[in-house]
């Protein structure tokens, strides 16, 4: 499967765990230097975050430098064609090298000053409600790790290029950046059950696999596909993917497989669309709109 950038810390629910997992069949398991190495970013991020520090300045190797290179300027290509224009404003602002890891520490403190948010230091997989937990406070948590070079198109966790090139350049768009922090807070208001598996779906169906309409063309908006070379074609021209109107009841009723290419997508009319259909699902569910979510 290629890189699908699964966000197995939000959708799998994980328990909160102090040491480093690597799944059955994880392609650095048997290298001794990767698992290291991820031992090593582990205990500095999963540090920082229970201390409430920033995200750890990372001295990265020539190895991880390379899959960085190697993975980047294929996305970028792809981007430059099928990304929304809130998506490619937000990273060239960012100034996101090709040819360089960027530190998410002085990426964040971008974010901070221009639409309010900060990223949040994330050793790996984190629960559900610890993960909206941070977002309800406008944090958004970001791994540090790279994948392993064996196969630099595929990760089956949520990766440095997972987060730094899906998840986070739309960050610096307010309105964004608003409807994902009252995502975030109805999330950790509601009761487990059918309300928490409606936002989980709304979350999957747009934040992470969305397209959305612009100028009359179906661009990319989620970050599952955005951090995909496979997604981001298959996405918007396989004959095996249907593309349906984003109707927020039939989004909420639709069940999703996180472990394969996507056939089923919703399109998006606009962002300004979407944060209101958020903010009217969230008041049904009892969660007030206060101020600036």
């Amino acid at each position: 499967m290629d890189q699908t950038a699964l966000d197995m810390d939000v959708y799998r629910n994980p328990p909160d765990i102090d040491r480093l997992e690597l799944e059955p069949g994880h392609p650095g398991l048997g290298d001794d230097g990767y698992i290291r190495r991820r031992h090593e970013l582990f205990a500095s991020c999963r540090a920082a975050r229970v201390g409430h520090q920033p995200p750890p300045l990372i001295d990265y190797t020539d190895e991880e430098e390379r899959i960085w290179r190697q993975v980047t300027p294929r996305l970028d290509e792809l981007h430059v064609r099928h990304a929304s224009g809130v998506y490619l404003r937000a990273k060239r602002e960012l100034k996101i090298s090709e040819d360089r890891i960027p530190q998410l520490r002085h990426l964040s403190g971008h974010l901070q000053q221009v639409s309010g948010m900060h990223l949040v230091p994330a050793e790996g997989p984190i629960p559900y409600r610890t993960f909206y937990s941070y977002i309800a406070e406008r944090g958004f948590p970001v791994t540090q790790f790279i994948r392993h070079g064996s196969k630099p198109e595929f990760t089956p966790e949520p990766d440095m290029i997972h987060d730094c090139l899906g998840h986070v350049p739309p960050l610096l768009n307010r309105d964004y950046a608003s409807l994902l922090t009252l995502i975030g807070r109805a999330a950790v208001t509601v009761p487990t059950g059918d309300k928490v598996l409606a936002l989980k779906r709304l979350s999957w169906f747009s934040i992470e696999f969305g397209l959305i309409e612009q100028e009359g063309e179906t661009k990319v908006f989620g970050a599952g596909i955005l951090s995909s070379i496979g997604e981001i074609p298959n996405s918007l021209f396989s004959p095996d993917v249907e593309r349906r109107p984003f109707r927020t009841t039939e989004v909420i009723e639709t069940d999703y497989d996180s472990s394969r290419m996507q056939d089923l997508l919703f399109v998006i009319p606009s962002l300004g669309f979407l944060r209101n259909e958020v903010e009217t699902l969230v008041q049904r569910f009892g969660v007030p709109l206060q101020g600036d979510a």
